[in-house]
């Protein structure tokens, strides 16, 4: 059975200067971390990376990954 991997709450982030996006699932999460990250050094973003991938394979919390990607995109000013 196909675990929920829809965030309970979606995370807002800051788009270009007036932009906002809607980040509402774990496969939107892992896709903007591996391929519209800004920076790619922070240790959240390394954290919300594996905790994403775990999410993912079933091996962690959808709720606990949403909560450190939060961290990752305040760590890159992207929080909106």
């Amino acid at each position: 059975m196909p675990i929920d991997q829809t965030f309970h709450e979606p995370v807002l982030l800051k788009t270009g200067k007036t932009g906002l996006a809607e980040i509402r699932t774990l496969a939107q999460a892992r896709d903007l971390l591996r391929e519209g990250w800004p920076e790619t050094h922070g240790k959240w973003y390394y954290a919300a990376d594996r905790a994403c991938a775990d999410a993912a394979d079933g091996k962690a919390s959808v709720h606990i990954a949403r909560r450190i990607f939060v961290y990752a995109a305040e760590e890159a000013r992207l929080r909106a």
